[in-house]
């Protein structure tokens, strides 16, 4: 416990220290004299830098590469792995002794690139997992898990890639992985593991590839030696001065079939060296070793007046000039090389990109079928989001979009790419909103989140009815609470703010991200941080709700570009009862206040989400006075519905148990709700411009701004929100039936339809 205090301390005060010299480096130099209380920098109170701020040309090199992996970090890894691979296969060609082969060089660039982005992503995704309150804990299960599962697997894909392209058959490939990989695999436990513990201790993130690939050089080195000479199939003798960085050989007397005792690297190698030397030397003759009958170490060819023998170690360039078949054989491999790597590329894009067809029409049918249960399959689709984008494999939009295009807008102040959303529901606990925004999303509402845990109503609670699109969920604000959604947003900005050298302070506010809003972190887009009362709460009485929903803004304010406020949940019993004018002043008042005093350059806005069922005049009129009176900066018009009066159209005929869904106990949402919505919108509009005008509000405060969300399924649809007076128009059913590709769908209608009223 000493050690470990004591180790937080040291790394405490040079955190400290760094983001001192950070700042004062980041502050514009300035004329004017100190005012009182400055201290005038003299040789004795000016701190010194670190030594390794003090190399001249050495820290510029290291700023610069910094500066690189920040803003082309892929780039900037794969040609680092070349240089790695470069110099290693060099420096092991070198220790083999023998003629240089520029062949194996290429083969070694060629595998250096290929793993170049996997092996960073696993370092980002290993600096990012198993940080446990203890530091020695995290560092040990960072040190064993990357030993036991990426190791091997890189060890084996690093040699199986020599065999297969210097065009051995499989089962060469295959013997060549079970003879080298053990041997690499024991000994990196002699290097990697204070490598890994110094790089998550001591390293920053820009430099950790940086520093990761000095130790590599001399660890590839002794890979590609060790490589070359299973390829030859010769012995390995101890090769001292490479060795020592990668391991200490172990040394063990052996006697070969055709030598004196030497000394070798390891025990495992030199029993399998003699079978090894034929299973990777195909052109060469093939001596067999069997116990009966017992064949001499050597090929005979006898001829009439002669006899030749050949070991298996002498060159074989004449048997393979005799052997016409190895050219094709070699062609065909890389043909199928050629081919598969073409297969793995081209489907790779295509399952990754949302404008793929099967995301649409093959993805969701699918996933009802394998998974009937509604909310079963939501947590399976959420978490493979989750695993995607943490490996890079995520759907994604590879539109681009820009700030002045056709669908931007202003929200807020701040331009928006796109005027589509996603809301609140899909993702419940803010696990997954960068995947939701790699959709193409311009605005995602995350949660909605309760001041504490609470499990929501028994399940079954989420129910399917295909016919019409429809979902019924009687949920009830099942959530994990507010101090562990803003554990993870918090977390969340700090991994960002590390990307680009910035202090968490600094993306708060917005100081060197060139405006990049704190919540979502991407340019261009908002998060939406919806927040509710726990269902044991009295709604009758205020102060404990007010009290409920200041606790989620406390927690959440800071990571968050727009909070929500739900009084509209159809699945908590008296929560559509604070929709009435004075508590919902009351407590919209709270929330405004409490967001106000968020320790943040920007303030987050406020909006309130109301349902679609309370669409009497006088109960909107109600909620339009809250709104200007409490200070809300707008409104997200559309819930669930409890109504079943018109949601199947005429002519459709429910099957199945379908016609006992539809009256289960919940709300309802699908493609039946849009004109009811769009209705809502517009009369929203203009109770909300109206009461401005009747009341002679504040001349200066900003018009407020409307999100619309329920049964909103294509751009046509879209557009009519956004005619009716919607700033925003968000979807949550859609992507259900729709599947990942729904936002971009949305968008390509969007343009079409605008493209042909402008021509």
């Amino acid at each position: 416990m000493a050690a470990e205090s004591l180790l937080r301390a040291v790394l405490r005060r040079k955190v400290e220290f760094l983001r001192h010299v950070r700042q004062r480096r980041a502050q514009p130099y300035s004329t004017k004299p100190p005012t009182a209380g400055e201290q005038i920098p003299t040789a004795g109170n000016v701190p010194n830098l670190p030594f390794w701020q003090r190399l001249g040309p050495l820290t510029r090199a290291a700023f610069a590469y910094a500066r690189a992996q920040r803003k082309r970090p892929y780039t900037t890894q794969v040609a680092t792995s070349l240089v790695i691979y470069l110099f290693s296969d060099i420096s092991a060609q070198r220790m083999g002794g023998g003629d240089y082969d520029p062949k194996r060089t290429v083969r070694s660039l060629i595998i250096g690139s290929i793993c170049s982005i996997p092996s960073f992503k696993w370092t980002l995704w290993l600096s990012n997992s198993f940080n446990y309150s203890s530091r020695i804990l995290s560092l040990g299960t960072k040190v064993v898990v990357n030993q036991i599962c990426f190791t091997p697997i890189f060890n084996s894909y690093f040699f199986g890639m020599q065999a297969f392209l210097a065009g051995e058959s499989w089962n060469n490939i295959v013997e060549r992985i079970r003879v080298t990989v053990p041997v690499s695999f024991v000994n990196s436990w002699k290097l990697w593991p204070a490598v890994t513990a110094i790089s998550f201790t001591f390293i920053p993130m820009e430099y950790r590839s940086l520093f990761a690939g000095v130790v590599a050089v001399g660890w590839q080195t002794y890979l590609s030696f060790l490589n070359r000479k299973a390829e030859d199939g010769k012995k390995i003798e101890q090769p001292a001065p490479a060795l020592t960085l990668a391991a200490k050989a172990v040394e063990a007397p052996v006697q070969t079939l055709d030598s004196p005792p030497v000394t070798i690297m390891a025990a495992p190698y030199l029993r399998t060296r003699p079978a090894l030397s034929a299973a990777l030397r195909p052109l060469a003759p093939k001596p067999r070793l069997q116990s009966f009958p017992r064949r001499p170490n050597s090929t005979t060819t006898t001829t009439p007046t002669t006899t030749t023998t050949a070991t298996p170690t002498e060159p074989t360039k004449a048997a393979a000039a005799a052997d016409p078949s190895i050219v094709p054989r070699r062609l065909k491999l890389s043909a199928y090389a050629a081919a598969l790597a073409t297969v793995l590329g081209v489907g790779y894009y295509y399952a990754t990109d949302t404008r793929a067809s099967a995301h649409q029409y093959l993805v969701p049918p699918l996933l009802r079928t394998i998974i009937p249960d509604a909310e079963e399959a939501h947590h399976v689709g959420t978490a493979a989001l989750k695993s995607l984008y943490e490996f890079g494999l995520h759907i994604r939009e590879r539109v681009p979009e820009y700030p002045n295009g056709p669908l931007s807008v202003n929200v807020f102040g701040k331009q928006l790419l796109n005027p589509i959303g996603i809301s609140a529901g899909l993702d419940k606990d803010a696990e997954i909103p960068d995947p939701l925004f790699a959709l193409g999303a311009g605005v995602v509402e995350v949660g909605g989140c309760t001041p504490f845990p609470q499990e929501g109503n028994p399940k079954p609670r989420v129910f399917r009815i295909p016919t019409v699109d429809g979902l019924i969920n009687r949920y009830g604000l099942n959530s994990r609470g507010a101090d562990a959604m803003a554990t993870r947003l918090r977390e969340r900005l700090r991994k960002f703010a590390r990307s680009v050298g910035l202090s968490e302070n600094q993306v708060l506010n917005e100081d060197g991200t060139d405006g990049i809003p704190p919540g979502s972190l991407h340019p261009g887009r908002l998060l939406c941080v919806q927040i509710a009362k726990n269902k044991k709460t009295d709604e009758k009485d205020v102060n404990a709700v007010i009290r409920d929903y200041v606790y989620c803004v406390d927690k959440l304010a800071p990571y968050a570009d727009v909070l929500v406020v739900n009084v509209s949940s159809p699945n908590t019993p008296g929560l559509r009862d604070l929709q009435a004018t004075e508590p919902l002043t009351k407590l919209l008042s709270a929330v405004v206040d409490a967001a106000q005093a968020t320790k943040r350059k920007n303030k987050p806005r406020v909006m309130v989400k109301v349902s679609p069922d309370e669409d009497d005049d006088t109960q909107m009129e109600g909620v339009v006075e809250a709104v200007w009176n409490s200070g809300v900066d707008g409104v997200i018009v559309g819930n669930t519905t409890k109504r079943r009066t018109g949601i199947v159209p005429q002519g459709v005929k429910l099957i199945g148990d379908e016609p006992e869904i539809l009256h289960e106990d919940g709300g309802f949402s699908g493609p039946a709700l849009f004109e009811r919505t769009v209705s809502l919108v517009g009369r929203y509009r203009k109770m909300l411009d109206g009461y401005a005008l009747k009341n002679e509000a504040d001349k200066s405060a900003a018009q407020k701004v409307l999100f619309a969300t329920g049964g909103i399924t294509n751009g046509e649809q879209a557009l009519k929100v956004l005619n009716a007076g919607a700033s925003v128009a968000m979807v949550y059913t859609g992507m259900v039936y729709g599947g990942s590709g729904t936002i971009t769908r949305i968008k390509t209608e969007m343009k079409e339809k605008l493209a042909v009223k402008s021509a």
